[in-house]
């Protein structure tokens, strides 16, 4: 799986372990602006930017066994914006680590190859203005 510049793969999730390690994951990222982008036979498309993580939880069992739905949405009542996203038939799952060995997304896979990256975004500070 190609990462994004910077960012690392550590190894891959074990299935039988994807249920616990989501639920982790998504109590430890909660809230975090996030960059959502899938890449399949016609490249890299972006489904977006800078939308807090809500939650990425698993459908272990029946016909939606190994989804994977990444949930994301804006920030209080006066920001409607959500997006649901849901990954097929994932084949794998890892975390993204930068180099300072902080967790900055997750990567997946699913049966036909193509791969979905969450990447965790920094936002940008505005300086204080002087007096």
């Amino acid at each position: 799986m190609s990462t994004p510049k910077g960012k690392q793969i550590p190894g891959f999730i074990e299935p039988d372990q994807w249920q616990n390690f989501l639920d982790g994951f998504s109590k430890r990222n909660q809230g975090r602006a996030t960059r959502l982008e899938v890449i399949g036979e016609l490249g890299g498309q972006e489904e977006e930017e800078y939308l807090p993580l809500v939650g990425v939880s698993l459908d272990p069992k029946g016909t939606a066994a190994r989804s994977v739905e990444i949930m994301l949405a804006g920030e209080g009542p006066a920001d409607d914006r959500h997006v649901e996203h849901t990954i097929r038939n994932v084949q794998k799952i890892a975390p993204l680590v930068g180099i300072t060995g902080v967790e900055d997304g997750l990567g997946f896979e699913d049966q036909e190859g193509a791969k979905t990256l969450l990447i965790f975004e920094q936002l940008l500070e505005l300086p204080e203005a002087s007096a």
